[in-house]
């Protein structure tokens, strides 16, 4: 082993033991060793949950959920997980997944939603003739279909749609455990798909 290894080693069980300290300065709650590791490796989170996200507003909501978690759960860090900028960098890179995936998610939820309201006539193209009866017959089914949904389906598709909130955070917000939401989404957007099947049959 080199001698820059050997320092390299040393430098960064230092850094670790540091970190360590921090960490448990912010189980107690002391503002200060927050600071510290926010100072230390804010620009480095940044980078990485960037490079998953490509969007610099995501990439700050997820930094303040990563920042806000690690306040929370500091004293959750033990030393046989890892270093603490891996525990810390793992944490980061696993919320930025789960943004794009939940991002993914609305995408196609809003393309099947889409397909649900570009079915209804517009005013401002008024029909006539057995085209007229025929977008009336399916705008009546259509919005058959939608009544037929339980409240709490529509609610949750709308506010993935028009919110643009993710899964969790409705069943967060509703107070439904989120396999729950999941089926409801699931069931209505599949009802939705199945009428708009049907009149273009």
């Amino acid at each position: 082993m080199t001698a820059l290894n050997i320092d390299t080693q040393v430098k960064a069980s230092n850094e670790d033991l540091v970190d360590e300290a921090a960490f448990n300065g912010i189980a107690e709650g002391k503002t200060a060793s927050f600071e510290e590791i926010h100072a230390r490796y804010s620009d480095l989170l940044f980078s990485l949950i960037y490079r998953i996200l490509g969007d610099s507003g995501d990439t700050e909501e997820v930094m303040q959920e990563v920042f806000n978690s690690l306040w929370q759960k500091a004293g959750q860090y033990y030393r046989d997980r890892g270093r603490p900028i891996t525990w810390l960098t793992s944490m980061a890179r696993n919320r930025a997944i789960d943004r794009l995936r939940a991002r993914n998610r609305q995408t196609k939820l809003k393309g099947a939603y889409s397909d649900f309201i570009s079915v209804i006539p517009s005013a401002s193209a008024p029909l006539a003739g057995p085209e007229a009866a025929s977008r009336r017959d399916t705008c009546r089914t259509v919005r058959s279909a939608v009544m037929e949904l339980t409240p709490i389906q529509r609610e949750a598709i709308e506010k993935v749609y028009f919110e643009g909130l993710t899964q969790q955070e409705i069943a967060d917000q509703i107070g439904e455990p989120l396999g729950t939401v999941k089926a409801r989404i699931r069931r209505g957007l599949a009802k939705l798909r199945e009428t708009i099947s049907e009149e273009d049959e």
